[in-house]
């Protein structure tokens, strides 16, 4: 009998920032293809609510609050995480935020910055580093999944440093793919457009705001948490074994046009006052 596609059956995965949005999305996902997960995010709250649906599909689930604006934090979750788990074969990163997003660039400051290159980029490298050293030491072909944003493969104006950060996380998954594949362990990345989740729910409350995104994209509709938890199933599977060092844009087509940020001036879809 030929096994199923993309089962995580006795597979560990660390998904973290997961207790919402796409890292939620993509826990249940693995969740249901047969992996325990645990679950790392600021909020216990969120975190608990997780771990209960993930238990509800017959999984087991822990909750690992973790604040990764903190420098040790990345090692310290992954110490926590090999304990709950007893090994890490599939590391998600998708913590982040877009909370300093719209500050404009001639009003960035050094402790953005730090935030942003702190929350974005150092955690999720001390953290693959960290997960890689113990596929590594274990001889587990492991595999490393980071969540960016085509903010990254693309200007970003108005965002320079989310931007930027999710460039160098694109950069970072080549790079380590390269490196720790001599270890039989896979590095990729997804790279979604604006998804439906409660970081733009304010910029959806209309059908009129709902319509004026859809047409940015040749599919002519909104990404959801579940293309993006998709196409993570795929690139962490068994069956994506010969893929690494790849960002995969996730936009409903629109990079095969003129790019993320095409903003048409003869005839533009957003309504004023309201910004994509």
């Amino acid at each position: 009998m030929t096994a199923p596609l993309f089962s995580y059956l006795d597979r560990r995965v660390l998904v973290v920032g997961g207790g919402r949005g796409i890292g939620r999305a993509v826990a249940l996902a693995l969740a249901r293809a047969g992996a325990d997960v645990a679950v790392a995010a600021r909020g216990r709250e969120q975190l608990d609510a997780v771990v209960a649906e993930i238990q509800a599909l017959g999984r087991q689930a822990w909750a690992l609050p973790v604040d990764l604006t903190e420098p040790g934090a990345p090692g310290d979750l992954v110490e926590r995480a090999l304990a709950a788990l007893g090994r890490i074969d599939v590391l998600i990163n998708s913590a982040g935020d877009t909370g300093r997003l719209e500050r404009g660039t001639f009003n960035v400051t050094t402790d953005d910055f730090d935030h942003v290159f702190g929350l974005h980029v150092r955690a999720a490298l001390m953290t693959s580093i960290r997960a890689a050293e113990s596929m590594r030491d274990r001889g587990i072909a492991g595999a490393i999944l980071t969540i960016t944003s085509v903010g990254g493969c693309f200007p970003s104006p108005g965002a320079v440093l989310y931007g930027a950060a999710k460039a160098a996380l694109n950069h970072l998954t080549s790079t380590l793919g390269m490196e720790f594949g001599t270890h039989g362990i896979r590095v990729n990345a997804i790279a979604p457009g604006p998804v439906e989740t409660e970081l733009i729910a304010d910029r959806l409350t209309t059908a009129e705001d709902r319509a004026a995104m859809a047409s940015f994209y040749p599919l002519n509709r909104i990404g959801h948490v579940d293309d993006v938890a998709a196409a993570a199933l795929y690139l962490c599977s068994a069956e994506a074994s010969w893929v690494s060092g790849v960002t995969l844009l996730l936009n409903g087509g629109q990079h095969a046009s003129n790019g993320m940020f095409r903003w048409p001036r003869t005839h533009n879809p957003v309504p004023p006052g309201r910004h994509i």
